[in-house]
């Protein structure tokens, strides 16, 4: 068969090519004459044995033979033309072996001209029956095939469309079996608490303030953060437990109930009755601190109370002198130091930020020297903020769960009540942070 294609001066290609121009030619889409489709190819025959081509290779039963044995898919043959348009459509012109049922069939047609049914949709289609060849294995039809189509937008929806998505997922997906680990709550762990700027003995009224408050309602809200932490933290095994005092534990200094600078207070109760409640509940709260782990009590001065804090850090020193489960820094410093494993940890009432990480490192350089991080905790405004974190330092406020006293109502000053409280590893830093609302 190829040598018959050859004495003809024609390689497979061009032979093609000519079926091609041919089949053009016969159905009207090419203005060409017999004599010029010769000429073209340089074929040895006359134009008029070349028009009727039954008795040579352009003849249908070779041709189907050709194809045959060419062993091409017999529904997608090789294209004739593409071309795309100027209203950007596409237009292919191609050579289709199919039966008339396919020719009928708009999906079977794009997918025979190379476009796919759900990225494309028809716009127009000819076909024009070529050749019926007759063989052993049946008739085989060839068409002329003439397709323009363009592109489905993308909001378009059609069934195959959605078929073929859901076709990419994962039918047979389940749920991946996660394996938890329970050692990250054992071991090498300290739990901070700082219920700062509690404030007891404020005395405030909804009807003055906006918000009730005094000695019952605080210390009962002191030990509902204490219930809450450990409720929330009971499969953890804390090394260690660092507990604040002073930082305005109390409301005033003095027996008028004032500041430790002078400034008056509304107070709930008699400064000695004060102390009294203020003192039996922070020995109770050590008490059951101490339950979990070693508590280490640190003292911070704050603005309402620094001489009632120091003589209540002193006061919990004595109680639990011979108490090795607890021990007490009652040093009347502005800023207190303690490196846990790889965090310097600083506590302070208040202080100019700005001025802060250099102080740590001049105060503070041998454990400096030893920290990854530093963590700075400040009370003082009742609100919470972080104000610096940067170069591995992190500067922030606590939070307070007193209410407003009639000054801080006055000036419209007004935060979430709240206490923050957070876990550290010895070795990754501060890895949890509980907060604990006041309902």
């Amino acid at each position: 068969m190829i040598e018959k294609i050859s004495e003809m001066g024609l390689s497979p290609s061009r032979y093609e090519d000519c079926l091609r121009t041919i089949a053009d030619k016969k159905n009207g889409s090419l203005d060409m004459d017999w004599q010029e489709i010769v000429d073209k190819y340089n074929l040895p025959l006359n134009a008029d044995t070349l028009r009727k081509a039954s008795s040579t290779i352009f003849g249908g039963a070779y041709v189907g033979e050709y194809l045959k044995n060419k062993n091409v898919d017999k529904n997608i043959q090789e294209s004739i033309e593409t071309s795309i348009n100027k209203d950007g459509t596409y237009s292919s012109k191609r050579l289709l072996e199919m039966n008339d049922e396919q020719s009928k069939d708009s999906n079977y047609i794009l997918k025979a001209h190379g476009f796919s049914p759900t990225e494309w949709k028809i716009v127009s289609l000819r076909n024009n029956i070529r050749q019926v060849v007759s063989k052993q294995d049946g008739v085989v039809s060839l068409y002329a095939s003439f397709l323009t189509v363009k592109p489905i937008d993308e909001k378009e929806l059609s069934l195959e469309r959605i078929g073929e998505f859901f076709d990419r997922l994962d039918r047979n997906y389940s749920i991946p079996n996660i394996k938890t680990e329970t050692n990250i709550l054992t071991g090498n762990k300290m739990l901070l608490i700082d219920i700062a700027d509690l404030h007891l003995n404020l005395q405030a009224s909804q009807f003055t303030t906006g918000n009730e408050y005094n000695c019952d309602i605080a210390e009962k809200l002191f030990f509902d953060v204490i219930k809450d932490i450990l409720s929330r933290t009971e499969n953890y095994s804390f090394d260690e437990i660092i507990f604040i005092v002073g930082g305005d534990m109390l409301n005033g200094d003095s027996l008028t109930g004032a500041t430790t600078k002078g400034t008056p207070q509304i107070s709930d109760l008699h400064y000695y009755d004060a102390c009294e409640r203020l003192y039996a509940m922070t020995i109770k709260a050590i008490d059951i601190l101490k339950k979990r782990g070693k508590v280490n009590v640190i003292y911070v001065m704050g603005n309402h109370d620094e001489v009632t804090g120091y003589k209540l850090a002193k006061y919990i020193d004595a109680w639990f002198r011979n108490d090795n489960m607890v021990d007490v820094d009652f040093k009347p410093l502005a800023r207190k130091y303690y490196l846990y494993g790889k965090t310097l940890l600083c506590f302070a009432h208040d202080g100019k930020v700005n001025n802060l990480p250099t102080l740590i490192a001049d105060e503070a350089r041998q454990e400096w020297a030893k920290a990854d991080s530093v963590e700075v905790f400040l009370q003082h405004l009742h609100s919470e903020q972080v104000l610096i974190e940067n170069n591995n330092i992190r500067i922030q406020r606590l939070p307070t769960i007193s209410a407003k006293s009639k000054w801080t109502s006055d000036k419209g000053y007004n935060s979430k009540r709240q206490c923050k409280s957070f876990i550290f590893d010895k070795e990754d830093g501060l890895t949890d942070v509980l907060y604990t609302k006041i309902k």
